[in-house]
């Protein structure tokens, strides 16, 4: 079954105050305890993506498909379910069709 990911993806940030050990420049960070979390690496990988583009207020396809380089878009529609199942990702409400909306928490917020 072919998954289609949105042209764009609007993004907030629910992570609170950038923590001391945080990976990144200025607005453009994540929180680096990401990869010891057991998630998939797809999962980590397009975390720290979306994290980077927070300070943008979205990702459009053709960078979240660089972001999580070399997987197929039905693996990174399976990362987003899993970060959504694991509380990392909150689904908002999109703008128009085609276009997705999610709010960032923190990795404290992980959910087992």
């Amino acid at each position: 079954m072919q998954q289609e990911l949105p042209e764009v993806t609007l993004l907030s940030d629910a992570r609170g105050e950038r923590p001391e050990n945080a990976a990144g420049i200025g607005a453009f960070w994540y929180e680096p305890e990401v990869w010891t979390l057991p998630l998939s690496p797809t999962a980590r990988v397009l975390y720290a993506g979306l994290c980077s583009y927070l300070g943008h207020g979205q990702i459009n396809y053709r960078d979240l498909r660089s972001a999580v380089k070399g997987r197929r878009d039905e693996e990174i529609a399976e990362a987003f379910e899993e970060l959504v199942q694991h509380g990392l990702l909150v689904p908002t409400e999109g703008i128009s069709p085609g276009v997705a909306a999610y709010s960032v928490r923190s990795v404290r917020e992980f959910e087992d």
